[in-house]
């Protein structure tokens, strides 16, 4: 009996310390990939709102001139997407999330001052 009682505080003090640790863990990618996730959506926002701009303006110029920008920044998010999220999880391999997010953010970047 008192086996059982010091094992089952054992697993419950492990259980609770686990989730404590796993919680932390995602606290702590949340907020960092929050910061890239937010530069990534004002990033193509900025980009999405040129191109409406010069649609409402109805420049013809600009809008042949902006979709390109808009679609390039779009497929380059949705690659990075596929390729480090569904991608990678569905293989099990491990991603350098950080290394992919620096790239993604430098891709848009260039999109971004190629179309100046």
């Amino acid at each position: 009996e008192f086996r059982d009682v010091k094992t089952l505080s054992y697993l419950d003090g492990f259980d609770e310390t686990k989730e404590e640790k796993l919680q932390e863990g995602f606290a702590d990618g949340y907020s960092h990939a929050f910061n890239y996730a937010f530069q990534t959506g004002k990033r193509l926002g900025s980009i999405a709102a040129k191109s409406a701009l010069c649609e409402l303006n109805k420049d013809t110029e600009c809008v042949a001139a902006n979709q390109p920008v808009l679609h390039n920044a779009a497929s380059v998010i949705h690659q990075f997407l596929r390729d480090e999220i569904m991608v990678g999880d569905e293989k099990g391999r491990d991603s350098d999330y950080e290394g992919a997010l620096v790239n993604l953010k430098n891709k848009l970047d260039n999109i971004e001052s190629d179309s100046k």
